[in-house]
Formats: C-alpha cells, structure tokens, sequence
C-alpha cells in the first residue's frame, strides 16, 4: 500500500505540475492500447519456500517458473514537450510449471498483474519519428493456484513486491494524433511478501528477485 501511495503522490505532482497557469511548454494528452510478450528468470524458476502457520505445521510454497507469458498493456498519461508521463497497467493470466516438481508434470493457472508510473524523454520531439528513453516504477502481484502445499492441504499463494524499470521505446506518428509505440521494458522486481490462507502475509528475508523482459506494439492517441 506504501508504494501504491507513492505512485499515487507522483501522478498527483505532475496532474499539478501540468495544470499550473504559467506553464508554457506543449501538452497533450494520450491513451494507448497494445499487446506484448515477456520472459522472466530469477529466484522463481529456482528456490521453493518453507514456512509455518500458526499451529507450527510445516509448508512448501511454489512459485511459478514464468518462463513465457503474454499480455496487453495499457497506459494513459501527459506528453509535456520533450517528456511524457504516464500511468501503466498490464494483466495476464496463463498455465505455468510450478517450481519443485519435474519439468511439465505440474502446471497451475498462474494471474500476474503490474501497474505503475512511467517517464521518458523523447529525442528528436517534435518530429513524427521520436525515440523514447526512461524509467518507471511499479507494483506487482503473482497469485498461483494450487501452489502452498501444508500436509494433505492445498491453498492459492500470491507473491507481492515492486519493481524498476528501464524503458525503451519509439513514437511513430502516423497522424498528427495516431502513433506506434513499440516497446521494451525491462523490470528488475524485488517480491518482499507472500500470502495464502494458511499462513495471512508473511515478510520474505530474503526477498525473492525476479527480471522480466517485456516487448510490445501499442497504438496510441493523443489529444
């Protein structure tokens, strides 16, 4: 929620940054839609969790491995001369190999979901071709079903943490207000907190960290 509150502060800073009466650079204003794919590697593909719930039974929860997931992408946001803020939102939810278990011999229904503020500076602004370069942060959830193992008990479990993020993209402008946007972000997450039913949140120490790479094509519109 501390992160949520954060990102929630830096939009509320530029919302009045942008609307301030003497401001005189150019801005407009933009939604944009895509789709895109992403392969993830870190502590998920490799280490099994133990732990104990109250009445001190013993437990094994599971990550995801995330090898290969696609998803969409939405943003909506403000361009302000050369920079443009914006506000992300990504979704997905697809079979995945839990980690413990021999390779394909066990997959859950994994839901990843990622939102968060990102800046970029566009060189070449104002032409219709425009390279974009910055970084975002963000707040993400991985819930895994079937995934937290307590004796013959089974539960849900959901991995929460932040992230950073390197952005790359490019602004082809086919109108006026009609662009392309392809797109590489890289996020480096760090996942500090773990849920089930059994156990309620449970601080990870250490945390688990994970890197997604994550290519799309988005449309977008400014107005």
């Amino acid at each position: 929620m501390k992160k949520l509150k954060v990102i929630a502060l830096l939009i509320c800073l530029c919302a009045g940054f942008t609307f301030a009466e003497d401001y005189y650079w150019p801005r407009t204003y933009y939604v944009s839609a895509g789709f895109g794919a992403q392969v993830s590697k870190g502590d998920f593909n490799d280490r099994v969790l133990t732990g104990k719930d109250t009445a001190g039974v013993k437990g094994d929860i599971h990550p995801p491995s995330i090898a290969f997931t696609a998803a969409p992408d939405f943003m909506v946001g403000v361009n302000l001369g050369a920079f443009t803020f914006g506000l992300g939102f990504q979704y997905w939810k697809s079979k995945q190999d839990i980690i413990g278990f021999p390779e394909d011999s066990y997959q859950q229904d994994v839901r990843i979901w990622r939102a968060g503020l990102e800046v970029t500076y566009n060189l070449f602004y104002p032409e219709f071709f425009q390279i974009g370069l910055g970084a975002g942060y963000s707040y993400s959830s991985v819930k895994s079903e079937n995934s937290a193992f307590f004796g013959s008990d089974v539960y849900d479990s959901e991995f929460m943490g932040s992230a950073v993020a390197f952005i790359a993209n490019i602004h082809y402008y086919i109108t006026e207000n009609l662009a392309m946007v392809p797109a590489i972000k890289i996020y480096e997450n760090w996942f500090k907190n773990v849920h089930c039913s059994r156990i309620d949140n449970n601080d990870l120490d250490p945390y688990l960290w994970q890197s997604f790479v994550f290519a799309s094509v988005s449309v977008q519109y400014q107005f």
